[in-house]
């Protein structure tokens, strides 16, 4: 998906969105305190659209005058967002209210931490979390929105394929996860993963895990039956669970191998970071991003503790096969948290 606000005169905001579908019209829904005042087909023509290969009509443009929203002039909380996915379109917040910084923050969990993001929304007047589950073009489209200075971005990104996005223009935010218990959370997220219906995935990621989501069904908290089930680990499934943050960190895909020195190229990326923090400290991290996001102290909420994944990962961390599996990211890790522990 593409779309773009091309101009907020007061009286009128005209914009386009181009959806997944190359040949429908998109609908909008109008949003004011939560609940929806109008629904919007965007039905406007836009030529370059159809010359750029984008669209096959081009009946993408929109625009919302007083016809629609009767206070518009005066309105600064109305929402702009595309009816079939929901994403955030555009929104109106008072310039004073809003932090004007661009701020990226890099999801290493598979079990997203949006309680985190969700509590510095309002800060912002472009909100995005969980980006990754509209697809690569949209979340490109969402790094490169153009005239935003107030704007929240959360994914379970690659950063090598977002770097030149995010380079100098974006404050950027990682929290690492001890790649024992980020197994061991995400074995039992996949498990489980039907309890969470399609938002915490998305279609494309439960299409992609499919293989693994079968691989964890056989997954007991206890740890029974663990040798046998990573003995066995089909190759796929070794694909999807090996070194998940070095993939992140190094590669252009997540479904690519990390390169040779992928390594040293995720450690050069943490480098670049702004804030940089353990889950094991997590009391530090979360000052850290306060601080960086200008809010009050203890705002953000403490991140979430399950004693199953405690328990599984003391059963991983006894497996040889699993110190292979993840060797890189143990790597990384340990070297992070010594940087961390030594700046302290």
């Amino acid at each position: 998906m593409l779309f773009n606000i091309e101009a907020d005169r007061g009286d009128q905001i005209v914009g386009y969105v181009v959806p997944d579908d190359y040949s429908i019209s998109p609908t909008l829904r109008i949003i004011q305190g939560g609940a929806e005042i109008a629904e919007l087909l965007c039905r406007e023509a836009r030529p370059s659209l159809v010359a750029a290969g984008r669209h096959a009509t081009g009946l993408c443009g929109f625009t919302v005058d007083s016809s629609i929203v009767p206070d518009l002039v005066s309105n600064q909380s109305l929402e702009i967002r595309e009816a079939e996915s929901g994403i955030l379109i555009y929104r109106r917040r008072n310039g004073s209210e809003v932090t004007h910084r661009r701020v990226f923050r890099l999801e290493t969990h598979l079990f997203p931490l949006w309680r985190l993001d969700e509590k510095v929304e309002h800060k912002f007047q472009f909100f995005h979390k969980g980006v990754e589950r509209h697809g690569r073009e949209t979340a490109q489209q969402v790094f490169m929105l153009e005239n935003v200075s107030s704007l929240y971005v959360s994914g379970r990104l690659t950063f090598a394929g977002y770097s030149n996005h995010i380079h100098d223009k974006f404050k950027t935010i990682v929290l690492l996860h001890d790649p024992y218990l980020e197994l061991a959370e995400r074995l039992l997220t996949l498990k489980h993963v039907s309890r969470f219906g399609d938002e915490l995935l998305g279609a494309r990621d439960m299409i992609s895990y499919q293989r693994a989501i079968e691989f964890a069904q056989q997954i007991e908290p206890d740890g029974s039956g663990l040798r046998r089930a990573f003995d066995a680990m089909p190759r796929d499934v070794i694909g999807v669970f090996a070194n998940p943050l070095t993939r992140q960190l190094s590669s252009d895909s997540l479904e690519e191998p990390p390169p040779k020195n992928g390594v040293a190229k995720a450690l050069a990326a943490l480098a670049s970071f702004s804030v940089v923090g353990l889950r094991d400290s997590q009391d530090r991290f979360l000052e850290e991003v306060e601080a960086l996001l200008d809010i009050e102290p203890a705002t953000l909420p403490t991140l979430p503790h399950f004693a199953a994944v405690g328990d599984l990962a003391r059963e991983l961390r006894l497996l040889p096969e699993v110190e292979l599996l993840l060797e890189q990211d143990l790597e990384i890790y340990h070297t992070a948290k010594t940087a961390i522990e030594e700046a302290i």
